[in-house]
């Protein structure tokens, strides 16, 4: 009697009654019987078909892989099981060799405009963007009215920076909350942040749960400065989806804008935890605000740069710099902040001031081309400047390399809209990150951090991953800029007699701590106010209640409303003391306010960001005003208060100082900031890897 193996088809009956068993809703039995017929007649492609049909169908993708792997060796002609396994490799993670399968199946099926869709898929997991826009515009091409291949092509020209195309592919669909929710992402790329708004708020009427739509609108009202309806957005996506990525340190620094401090020490006691388990829970900047602990700061951004801008590819001498090593050192600056703005007003005429012998300054402005006062002078300023707003990181960073950029500084950091994804692609064979980001991006694509040794101290020196340059100091200043009068109090609002303690830091940076030793000073000092910037009604109310609560009449609360930049720095100059915060201090605002002749008092922490107020007060002269504790910050504001010849002896230093200082001798820090640029270029011609490099304080400007 001859073995059932042998027979062709044999395996025919069990299928067949496994199929009746599937259609009964008798599954496992079914892929018994199914386990049988690939055992008895291993060389019979149909059972295999099924059997792994009926383990995807369980999500078993592991062995639906195997299965679908052996019908296309036995069977090779066929499209559809090539397809399948294609989907089943997908899920496993083996998204190269699924891009393979799909490109089988699409060999003998070319019309299949679902396989074109799922190889887009597979492409657009391993950022291939160009095969992917490539594989959807067939699949278009063979279904014009499929209105998700449409969406999927707009999904992809975002990823591609291509947003006019996308926007008009999305205004081709029906509405709906995917698409509308798209349509809002392309609008705010666009810089119609109203138009993206409007998108947005429909993709929520017609799907209230939509997380995304939710966690985006929030993110657009937060930078519109719009930051109760942005809480009410984070806590609103939070509540559908607590897992959500970034989602519980987004709505925690919303709520820090309009001081709402319930539960806060419990909330960082969760993210401290969540940060050090390298959990996916709070930006960089956020935690920046909220903790000074720079090994967590470290944590977070390490987290943060895993997962947003990994190393795509290393420094390839084969597109090195053309030119000459005796020819000028090529400098980029990378921004999206090339225009009125606080980097900007930093380094304007440090750009202006480059010496053409040694270095030739480009721009690579990823922002808006606009006909701003300050990108106007910044254009002049550079012997180059690149539009690149429209092109993908990848593409810009070829640019960079065509032009022969030998070291990339990057200026915006990981603030909103950064895109530290072009020094992904290493841009330049040397990269630097300076004032965006107050302290480390967490990355091996950023070789060296600028700071000075009071920034980062020896005992912190392991928190930072990059090579530090230790500048003599270490902000730049513009001495263009403006130094109006100052404004009369009264046009202010505020009390002829009283002694004003002024602080016009982000909101964000105040916590329960801080506040509490401005009221201690407060209550010490009878004709003192307070004077903060004021940008929600909500926290105007909620600040008020924490007065009130420590025992402070809200009545000695003064609130100033966001002015142009002229009227913000003559209205610094009527302030008596500045208080800065912890543990995240003023930066731009605490140089504005040395500027215009206001002391500014701090209280230095352990951190960069902690430790700012302290670098520039070192810097223009005025040590004493650095405390090391809370009561010294408390006793120091109390006394600066109660002895006004102190504080006026110190403002005279400070006017008398203040332009000759190492803080706004600009000619002599941008000779500074090209020793390190030099150091750090020939390190690389030598051969050596970066290392940290300490740049002598001699010198002129």
């Amino acid at each position: 009697m001859k073995s059932a193996r042998a027979k062709p088809g044999g395996s025919a009956a069990l299928v067949q009654r496994a199929a009746a068993l599937q259609s009964a809703g008798q599954a496992n039995e079914a892929a018994q019987l199914l386990s049988q017929a690939v055992n008895q007649f291993p060389a019979e492609p149909e059972p295999w078909l099924r059997l792994g049909n009926l383990l995807a169908g369980a999500g078993q993708w592991a062995t639906a892989e195997r299965c679908y792997a052996a019908r296309c060796r036995l069977k090779p002609a066929a499209a559809q099981p090539f397809y399948n396994w294609g989907v089943t490799l997908v899920e496993l993670g083996r998204v190269p060799e699924a891009v393979s399968a799909y490109e089988r199946a699409l060999a003998l099926q070319p019309g299949d405009a679902a396989a074109h869709h799922a190889l887009a898929l597979a492409h657009l997991q391993l950022q291939a963007f160009d095969a992917a826009l490539q594989a959807l515009d067939r699949a278009i091409a063979l279904m014009p009215k499929e209105g998700a291949y449409i969406i999927e092509r707009a999904r992809v020209r975002l990823r591609m920076g291509q947003c006019a195309a996308a926007l008009a592919d999305l205004e081709a669909v029906p509405p709906s909350a995917d698409a509308l929710n798209l349509k809002g992402i392309a609008l705010r790329q666009l810089h119609r942040a109203a138009d993206a708004l409007a998108a947005y708020d429909e993709a929520l009427k017609l799907n209230p749960q939509f997380v995304e739509a939710l966690n985006n609108r929030g993110n657009l009202r937060l930078l519109a400065r719009r930051f109760s309806p942005a809480l009410d957005d984070f806590e609103h996506a939070l509540a559908l989806k607590p897992d959500s990525d970034w989602l519980a340190g987004l709505r925690l620094y919303a709520a820090m804008h309009i001081y709402q401090w319930q539960g806060l020490d419990e909330q960082l006691a969760m993210l401290r935890q969540a940060v050090a388990q390298g959990q996916k829970v709070i930006q960089p900047l956020a935690l920046q605000c909220l903790l000074d602990d720079p090994v967590a700061q470290q944590q977070a951004a390490r987290t943060w740069a895993q997962h947003s801008f990994p190393p795509k590819a290393e420094w390839a001498p084969s597109v090195a710099s053309s030119h000459e090593p005796s020819d000028r050192i090529r400098i980029a600056y990378l921004s999206r902040d090339f225009r009125s703005h606080p980097v900007s007003f930093l380094m304007a005429e440090i750009i202006e001031l480059h010496d053409r012998a040694q270095f030739e300054v480009i721009a690579l402005n990823y922002g808006a081309a606009s006909d701003d006062a300050m990108q106007q002078r910044l254009r002049a300023a550079f012997d180059q400047f690149h539009d690149v707003e429209r092109l993908p990181d990848a593409q810009i960073a070829d640019l960079a390399r065509r032009l022969g950029v030998d070291i990339a500084v990057d200026v915006t950091g990981l603030t909103d809209g950064a895109r530290t994804g072009i020094l992904s692609w290493r841009a330049a064979p040397v990269q630097m990150q300076y004032l965006g980001t107050l302290g480390t991006a967490g990355s091996p694509v950023i070789d060296y951090l600028l700071a000075d040794a009071t920034l980062i101290p020896a005992e912190a020196r392991d928190a930072y991953d990059e090579r530090v340059v230790y500048l003599p100091s270490y902000q730049a200043n513009d001495r263009r800029r403006p130094r109006p009068e100052p404004t009369p109090r009264d046009a202010l609002g505020l009390p002829a007699d009283a002694f004003v303690f002024a602080c016009f830091n982000n909101p964000c940076k105040l916590n329960p701590a801080m506040f509490a030793m401005w009221a201690e000073i407060l209550r010490a000092v009878p004709r003192g106010v307070l004077w903060v910037l004021e940008e929600d009604e909500q926290a105007r109310v909620n600040l008020c209640a924490h007065a009130q609560a420590l025992g402070l009449d809200p009545q000695r609360l003064h609130f100033a409303k966001r002015t142009g930049r002229e009227a913000y720095l003559a209205g610094l100059a009527a302030a008596d003391l500045f208080l800065d915060t912890l543990p995240y201090n003023a930066g731009t605002t605490a140089s504005d306010a040395l500027w215009m002749g206001l002391p500014v008092l701090t209280l230095q922490g352990r951190s960069f960001p902690a430790r700012m107020a302290a670098s520039l007060l070192n810097a223009v002269g005025l040590p004493e005003l650095v405390t090391k504790s809370a009561a010294d910050y408390v006793a120091t504001a109390k006394r600066l208060a109660q002895q006004p010849d102190e504080l006026r002896a110190i403002r005279q230093r400070l006017l008398a100082a203040r332009d000759g200082s190492a803080l706004f001798d600009t000619p002599r820090f941008t000779r500074h900031l090209e020793s390190a640029y030099l150091e750090a270029h020939q390190l690389r011609l030598a051969g050596e890897a970066p290392r940290d490099i300490v740049v002598s304080g001699g010198g002129q400007g």
